[in-house]
């Protein structure tokens, strides 16, 4: 009888602990909170920052520059959209200047 409870008493403690483990890596993986977020569009990427689900930068082109050229890769676009989202962070302006752009290699030229 002992035994039984023994199996019992473990086995919910091996449920409890999975239950536990798949939650932390829901909560690890959340998306609340100030985050950035590629998107496609027509010739390209842009990226959005948000902050839960409200949109507080949606840019379809790659700032600085004249004209409208997208971001070529979604690396790109999330290395600027970062960029951004850190002076955020900071409480700086969040405007990104062609130097940065050059710093970050990401392709301005047409």
């Amino acid at each position: 009888m002992k035994t039984k409870k023994t199996y019992f008493f473990l086995s919910a403690l091996l449920v409890a602990l999975v239950y536990i483990a798949f939650r932390y890596n829901e909560v690890k993986q959340d998306t609340t909170g100030l985050h950035t977020e590629v998107l496609q569009v027509n010739e390209g990427y842009g990226y959005k920052i948000l902050y839960d689900d409200k949109v507080l930068v949606k840019q379809d082109f790659i700032p600085a520059i004249q004209g409208k050229k997208s971001f070529e890769s979604e690396k790109e676009a999330m290395l600027v959209g970062n960029m951004v989202l850190r002076k955020i962070e900071k409480g700086e302006d969040p405007y990104i200047s062609i130097s940065e752009l050059k710093d970050l290699q990401i392709s301005i030229l047409d």
